[in-house]
C-alpha cells in the first residue's frame, strides 16, 4: 500500500498521519514516496492496483479528473458532483501521530524537498517553540477521550479575510459577506451571552474594522487556541474559502462540540442537521445565531449534541478509523 505525493501540504497532514496509523495497526509497511506528477494539496493510494486520490482542495472544482483514477475522494464535494467513484472526504483536520517516528519512514525526497520544509518543521517541534502549532498538542493521543460539561459555554475565534488582496470581484464581494458576518457574530455573541469567549485574530484589518473584538497574542497560536477548545461546549463557525467549511468545524467534533454554523454546502457522509449541527439561514443571518444557542442550551441539549458528534468524529475523522472507512468503501481493505 503505497501513498505518493509531490508536496506535504498542511491539508494533507490528517491523511499523511492517518495512513501512518493505519499501517502500523495493522502492522503494514510504511510506504510514503515522492512522485512530482501529483497534483498540489492531493495525494495518491495505490491498494491492490487500484488508485484512489485524495483532493483535499478547499474549492469545489476538482483537482484532477476523476477518471484518471478507480476512486476519487474531495473534501469540498458538491451534491451535484458526487457518483459512482467519486466520494466525500468529510472535514479535514490538522493532527499528527508520533510525528518523529513518521519522519524516520518517509522518503528522502520528501524530507529534504525545499517545499516540504513547514510540515517537516512542524513534526520535528513537538513543544511548539519555533511554530505555531506543537505536534505534542495536535498528537491525537492527546485529544479529549470524553465528553464533559462546562455549563453550555460558547467559543469563536476566527479571522477576517482582506478583499483587497484579491483581484476577482466575486472574491472580493466574498470576503466582504464573510467579514461582515464574522464581526458581527463575535459582537451579538458576546452581547446576549456571557460564559463566552469570542474574537479576531490580530492583523491590521481586524484593528482596522474591529479593534474591539482583536484577540490579544497569547490567544492567537493554534497551541493555545486548542487547550482553550477542550474547555468549551457550543462552537460557532461559518465557511471558509471558496464557500466550503474550513477547518474549525471537524476541530469542534475532534473536541466533542455542539455546532452552529451557516448553511452546509458539501456533502458530509451521517452528519445531520439538528444532530449533529444547527444552522442560520443564510451567509448573513448572525442575528439567528442567538435562537439557535438558546435552543442549544434549554434542557442542556447542547450534550446531545457533543456526544453525537464525538461519535461522530471517531467513526470519520480519527486516524483509527479515517483509513480504514475509506478502504471499505472502496472494497481495497488490507
Amino acid at each position: 500500500m503505497k501513498l505518493e505525493l509531490s508536496v506535504w501540504t498542511h491539508h494533507l497532514t490528517h491523511l499523511v498521519y492517518s495512513y501512518f496509523y493505519y499501517c502500523r495497526a495493522n502492522k503494514i509497511g510504511v510506504n510514503i514516496s515522492y512522485n512530482p506528477k501529483i497534483k498540489y494539496n492531493s495525494a495518491k493510494l495505490t491498494v491492490h492496483n487500484k488508485t484512489i486520490l485524495f483532493d483535499y482542495s478547499d474549492d469545489t472544482k476538482f483537482i484532477d479528473t476523476s477518471d484518471n483514477f478507480d476512486y476519487y475522494f474531495k473534501r469540498s464535494l458538491l451534491k451535484r458532483d458526487q457518483s459512482l467513484n467519486v466520494h466525500p472526504l468529510n472535514f479535514n483536520v490538522p493532527l499528527a501521530y508520533k510525528s518523529y517516528q513518521l519522519l524516520l519512514k518517509l522518503n528522502k525526497d520528501l524530507v529534504f524537498h525545499k517545499f516540504n520544509r513547514t510540515e517537516i518543521g512542524r513534526a520535528l517541534d513537538v513543544f511548539g517553540w519555533f511554530t505555531n502549532s506543537g505536534h505534542g498538542t495536535l498528537d491525537i493521543r492527546n485529544y479529549p477521550k470524553t465528553v464533559s460539561d462546562f455549563g453550555g459555554n460558547i467559543i469563536y475565534y476566527t479571522r477576517l479575510w482582506n478583499p483587497d488582496n484579491n483581484p476577482n470581484p466575486d472574491e472580493k464581494e466574498r470576503r466582504t459577506i464573510q467579514n461582515e458576518f464574522r464581526i458581527n457574530a463575535c459582537r451579538i455573541i458576546k452581547k446576549e451571552f456571557k460564559n463566552v469567549e469570542v474574537g479576531l485574530y490580530a492583523d491590521d484589518l481586524s484593528k482596522k474594522l474591529a479593534s474591539d473584538l482583536v484577540l490579544p497574542s497569547s490567544k492567537s497560536d493554534k497551541k493555545s487556541y486548542l487547550k482553550k477548545l477542550s474547555k468549551f461546549n457550543i462552537g460557532i463557525a461559518d465557511d471558509g474559502l471558496k464557500n466550503t467549511p474550513g477547518w474549525k468545524i471537524g476541530e469542534y467534533l475532534m473536541f466533542g462540540k455542539a455546532v452552529v454554523t451557516t448553511p452546509l454546502n458539501i456533502c458530509i457522509d451521517d452528519f445531520y442537521e439538528e444532530v449533529n449541527y444547527s444552522k442560520v439561514s443564510s451567509r448573513s443571518a448572525y442575528n439567528e445565531l442567538p435562537d439557535k444557542i438558546e435552543y442549544l442550551l434549554q434542557n442542556k441539549n447542547y450534550l446531545k449534541m457533543c456526544e453525537a458528534n464525538f461519535i461522530w468524529s471517531k467513526n470519520y475523522i480519527h486516524p483509527k478509523n479515517y483509513l480504514s472507512r475509506i478502504l471499505k468503501v472502496t472494497e481495497l481493505s488490507e
